[in-house]
């Protein structure tokens, strides 16, 4: 009688489901178009930055409008550091990146932005804070890896509170740029005023087809490459913006996630303008 009274509410439970079924046509509104800026500046380096349009999230693009509808061309930008003020070049319009032609970082500076494209303009300011230098740091090959593993390091945390890093990466000879990995924010909140060991995978390069992004080796340090760390002090703004990235990006194809604003420092528009306190190591991987 069990097996008899299962089936039928089994039965039973297929049939509501069914007659529940419904087609559902979402309206998602458009968003407002934004300028979307993604800028540094870090001690002893010009200071530069992306700049795009949003797009709505359940729209559609191709490689052909980001580089031709999506970068912002042609914009009017300024950095003051509180003594000098220099204006910002437009030097690969490709990818909508503008450098600073003459003033580069220094530690316990203000730098205020003022960008105007478009007929609107948008500011925001940011400070390069002293950086957090690692004790030691190192490679170490992951258990049951013959050649492939990850990069190790201690630092000491200030005992102030409210401390925040970013970490970032590059391979000599094989990357173009510092890559960050995958959540490579964290702040003080339970370490602080401690010493800390912490490890991160290799971030793969944006548009990537290297070999070694696309077999077994992606997100590994492998033994025989020098990596260079970038150890960076950030402030909690530029954490925050960060970590809500990573979470989004950790949501997408998640049918029960849902998108989010990233809460930058740009006024006028979107995105983050991050001052980096940079401290550099160089690893041998052996």
């Amino acid at each position: 009688m069990s097996r008899v009274l299962k089936y039928i509410s089994y039965s039973g439970l297929i049939f509501l489901l069914s007659g529940c079924t419904k087609n559902v046509t979402v309206d998602t509104p458009q968003p407002p178009s934004q300028i979307v800026v993604e800028g540094h500046v870090q001690p002893n380096l010009p200071a530069y930055l992306y700049l795009s349009h949003n797009f709505a999230f359940y729209g559609t693009t191709t490689i052909n409008n980001v580089l031709q509808q999506d970068i912002v061309h042609g914009a009017l930008i300024t950095v003051n550091d509180g003594f000098t003020t220099d204006s910002m070049k437009e030097v690969i319009p490709a990818v909508g990146l503008y450098v600073t032609e003459h003033m580069t970082g220094v530690t316990g500076r203000t730098y205020k932005l003022t960008i105007v494209a478009e007929g609107q303009t948008l500011t925001s300011s940011t400070t390069i804070l002293t950086a957090v230098p690692l004790d030691s740091a190192w490679f170490q090959v992951q258990p049951g890896m013959d050649t492939l593993g990850f990069m190790w390091a201690i630092f000491q945390d200030p005992p102030q509170p409210g401390n925040c890093y970013r970490w970032l990466a590059e391979r000599l000879g094989k990357d173009t740029v510092f890559v960050a990995p995958d959540e490579s924010v964290f702040n003080d909140g339970v370490i602080n005023g401690q010493k800390f060991e912490l490890y991160f995978d290799r971030g793969v390069q944006a548009g990537s087809k290297s070999l070694d992004d696309m077999d077994a080796e992606r997100h590994y340090f492998k033994t025989g490459e020098t990596v260079v760390i970038e150890f960076c002090t950030i402030d909690n703004i530029a954490y925050q913006f960060y970590n809500q990235y990573y979470f989004q990006q950790g949501n997408e194809g998640n049918p029960f996630g849902s998108p989010a604003p990233l809460n930058g420092n740009i006024n006028g528009g979107l995105g983050i303008w991050c001052a980096y306190g940079t401290y550099l190591d160089t690893v041998i991987c052996k």
